[in-house]
């Protein structure tokens, strides 16, 4: 009975694990992939949410602010805020980009993924409306989490969607701070020969801080799996 019960619950869990890895990918929509040699990236976080509260980005950060501010001062809480933007608006698309580009490097058409470049002709869309930055209590912890949006379009129609894919409460990895594109040395424009990545990780926010690295991991987790799926055309 034990042993029919750790099998049930194996599987239970197991179950869970590979639905939550799951991409859904229709094949024909993104067949236009292969025959393109770079894609832009944009990221957006429209009507962005936060942890099972639902918290506006607004409701969050003053929640967040209040409670660096009495462990720590405004000064810190501040500094994390900043910090929290830059993250959005330049760190964690790096990140998602290098991942994705080390991931399918070696595919039969590696296109290239190029942050912010409007002049090439269709565009990927990450758009990210909730987020969980997770947390390390040393017996218990848990990785960030977020809910993406991925579009592509033809850059001059951004109305026109070719295909989406939704990637659902994507979990980062288990080490905080390791990253896939970083370990074998730099492998694009946005490897760690820049020095994006190391200022990041020297700037390691730890508690009441909630983790932007973390976060980044997360990113580039979901970039390693998107890229996967992507097997499915371009290899």
């Amino acid at each position: 009975m034990f042993k029919l019960l750790l099998t049930s619950v194996f599987f239970f869990i197991s179950s869970n694990f590979i639905y939550a890895q799951h991409i859904k990918l229709d094949k024909k929509e993104m067949a236009f992939l292969a025959s393109q040699e770079k894609v832009n990236v944009v990221f957006t976080y429209n009507d962005l949410h936060f942890n099972s509260d639902n918290f506006t980005e607004a409701e969050f950060l003053q929640y967040i602010k209040e409670k660096i501010a009495k462990k720590l001062n405004w000064e810190e809480a501040s500094d994390w805020e900043q910090n929290h933007f830059a993250a959005k608006d330049s760190i964690y698309p790096q990140i998602f980009v290098a991942a994705l580009n080390n991931r399918i490097k070696d595919y039969d058409h590696p296109i290239e993924f190029v942050w912010n470049d409007p002049s090439i002709k269709y565009t990927m869309k990450v758009q990210t409306d909730w987020m969980y930055f997770g947390y390390d209590a040393g017996i218990a912890q848990q990785p960030a989490k977020a809910n993406l949006k991925i579009t592509f379009f033809e850059t001059s129609s951004p109305e026109t969607i070719i295909s989406q894919i939704d990637v659902e409460r994507a979990e980062g990895f288990d080490v905080v701070g390791s990253f896939s594109f970083y370990k074998n040395g730099p492998s694009t424009s946005f490897g760690p020969s820049s020095d994006w990545l190391g200022k990041f990780l020297k700037a390691n926010e730890d508690y009441p801080k909630p983790s932007l690295i973390r976060m980044g991991n997360m990113y580039d987790k979901a970039a390693v799996r998107f890229g996967m799926t992507l097997k499915r055309v371009l290899d």
